[in-house]
């Protein structure tokens, strides 16, 4: 058993169409809503107006649900049993059901046969029950919308800039042209934001060089020295040539009057608070990649070598270096062993050794100069203020404390050889010898005798007066004896003898204070990283011309390249992407030239007042304060003590 929905349908030619479409199933519904096996678009009908069902295939049974019942014979029911055979006409709002049978099928036909209400109507009920019909059409809304637009983003800015065109400093609140910014301003241009005709001079046109110059002057204006001093056409030719991506893109940027060789293309505006972002690292890498056989078949002889990434493809360190002793410092050949002849003798893995003597020297001065049980790396190698380089070791700050040079003690006095200074030292034993008798025996008494004539040779005051006669003799031996094998100059100098007199001479030493002048190497960045972790031949070092300078395999245990790429063969652990800029500077400013993320200054709040004892638990740590070992910030207190950064 089965029911059949027919529908008919007139065209505007009177024909009448005939459907007839199968419902499955005893039971149907009948309603407004879509969802109903008869769909009856009319607002006198309920969603779900009512159920037709039947058991036998032959009666038929229509149950209203809603409220709203149907009519039945000119009668208002909410049910009814009616015979298919016999057959029956009901109607629910402006549409009439007839009930019919067919064979085995029970035929329900649906008609309109009432003209509808206005709202009742074939249109949308959302539209109906909604402000859509109180509100004007599409194409008046489209217009409306786009001249709003034309006016808040194109004639409001327009009219604010050139209001404010010969104003330094703009007034407080909202200006129509702020609508353009892209973001905020970095915290290197932050002073400029009230004054945006500081930089976008004129309207409609890319921000020009000329803008940048205006505040930027001295070695803003020009490129490193590696690229000043470069023909164009070699620079030109060391570019590589754009794809088609890329000359469309320059194409754009053209019609658009942004010429490609700009400032703005390195140091990119409106990235948001805080520091300039980086240079990209596509900026270095267009031209470095493949470059040499660029410039070789455009006829240029240079010995730069590629470097596209710093994981993957870039040259070994070149450090400055004295080749010989004495020599001019010059950058290291590339793939050669290198040595530095500073002009000192200083065996390292002698001073790092765990056990021996001057091990044991450090372990007896740990309570006095803050030694451990062995000499460590930063006993003698310090960094600067800045804490970027290591300061040159000085004698008397790093070496004195176990390499003395006193020869005197006066009232509890020492006096000691001047450091640096040949000369002096020889003129200050000699005043020595001659201005101090030798030790005088018990037996005198402390006092002073003439010696009367030749009298009792031999006897003790003769012998004391015999060795304060030739005395003064004795300053040349002690001379000699300081600046020969195991005299306190000889061990860390090279000493040059004069052939005659006390012209002695010490090779001059020269502490290299940067051995990587092409790049850029911070050790505050890496003070969570012990020395040995990058210097690992310091231990094994016996001569000081042993350049522990690491190499570009040490670093790329931890630095990755720009796009994260490295070598298979290196093991990161904590990686740290390192694009070109990271170390590398395009303007020759002798400045640091970027830092990642996490290194760089956070806008933090710090009250420096030491809170009251007992706020937090402070373990205090005794050492002399000259050394510089500790440094302590405090902090306002505050709910709970944190580590901040900076």
């Amino acid at each position: 058993m089965s029911f059949i929905l027919r529908r008919i349908s007139t065209t505007k030619t009177g024909k009448q169409i005939i459907r007839d479409a199968a419902l499955p199933g005893d039971t149907i519904t009948l309603g407004r809503d879509s969802g109903n096996s008869i769909h009856v678009a009319d607002l006198a009908v309920n969603p779900h107006h009512a159920t037709i069902a039947s058991a036998d295939g032959r009666n038929v049974r229509v149950t209203a649900l809603e409220g709203l019942g149907f009519d039945l014979n000119g009668r208002t029911l909410e049910a009814a049993d009616i015979d298919s055979a016999a057959g029956a006409e009901l109607r629910f709002g402006g549409h009439r059901l007839t009930i019919t049978r067919e064979g085995e099928a029970i035929i329900l036909l649906v008609e309109r046969i009432d003209e509808l209400s206005q709202s009742s109507k074939d249109v949308d009920e959302a539209r109906a029950f909604s402000l859509a019909g109180a509100m004007p059409g599409k194409r008046v809304g489209a217009w409306t919308f786009a001249i709003l637009v034309l006016l808040a983003f194109l004639v409001g800015p327009i009219w604010a800039w050139h209001s404010y065109k010969g104003v330094d400093e703009r007034p407080q609140g909202y200006h129509a042209d702020q609508a353009w910014l892209s973001g905020p301003l970095s915290s290197a241009h932050a002073n400029l934001k009230k004054d945006c005709q500081a930089c976008h001079v004129e309207p409609f046109v890319a921000v020009t060089d000329k803008a940048c110059i205006g505040c930027h002057t001295g070695e803003h204006k020009a490129m490193s020295a590696s690229h000043a001093g470069a023909p164009t056409e070699m620079l030109l030719a060391a570019r590589a040539p754009p794809g088609p991506g890329g000359k469309l893109l320059e194409g754009f940027a053209n019609a658009f009057n942004k010429p490609q060789g700009r400032c703005v293309g390195c140091h990119t505006e409106h990235e948001g608070a805080g520091p300039m972002a980086a240079t990209p690292q596509a900026f270095c890498a267009d031209c470095h990649t493949d470059m040499a056989s660029r410039l070789a078949q455009a006829g240029f002889k240079t010995g730069i070598a590629d470097a596209s990434d710093f994981g993957t493809d870039h040259p070994d360190f070149r450090p400055l270096v004295r080749a010989a002793p004495g020599a001019k410092p010059m950058r290291a050949a590339a793939g050669k062993a290198v040595l530095d002849h500073d002009g000192l003798k200083f065996p390292h893995d002698l001073h790092l050794q765990t056990g021996g003597g001057v091990a044991r020297m450090a372990a007896s001065f740990r309570g006095q100069f803050g030694f451990g049980q062995k000499l460590e790396c930063e006993n003698c190698h310090r960094p600067e203020a800045d804490g970027v380089r290591i300061a040159p070791v000085k004698m008397e700050r790093d070496c004195a404390m176990c390499h003395s040079l006193a020869f005197e003690t006066v009232g509890g006095v020492t006096r000691t050889l001047r450091h640096g200074e040949p000369d002096q030292v020889v003129a200050d034993l000699y005043a020595y010898y001659r201005s101090t008798p030798p030790s005088r025996p018990l037996q005198l008494g402390g006092m002073a005798r003439r010696r009367p004539g030749q009298y009792a040779e031999g006897q003790i005051y003769n012998i004391y007066f015999r060795e304060a006669a030739l005395r003064p003799s004795r300053a040349q031996d002690a001379v000699r004896a300081v600046f020969s094998k195991g005299g306190a100059c000889y061990d860390c100098h090279t000493i040059f003898a004069p052939k005659a007199g006390n012209n002695w001479r010490v090779m001059a030493v020269h502490q290299t204070p940067r051995f990587l002048e092409k790049g850029w190497f911070d050790h505050a960045a890496h003070k969570e990283t012990d020395c040995a972790d990058c210097h690992t031949n310091a231990s094994g070092s016996k001569e000081a011309s042993d350049l522990l300078v690491p190499g570009l395999a040490q670093c790329r245990t931890c630095h990755v390249g720009g796009n994260g790429a490295r070598l298979a063969s290196a093991k990161v652990e904590t990686a740290t992407s390192s694009p070109c800029a990271m170390c590398h500077e395009y303007h020759s400013d002798g400045d640091k030239p970027w830092a990642p993320q996490r290194q760089r200054r956070k806008n933090v709040t710090a009250i420096t007042d030491r809170p009251l004892r007992g706020v937090y638990a402070v373990r205090e740590i005794t050492g002399l304060e000259q050394r510089g070992l500790y440094e302590a910030t405090w902090r306002a207190p505050v709910s709970s003590p944190r580590r901040g950064g900076g």
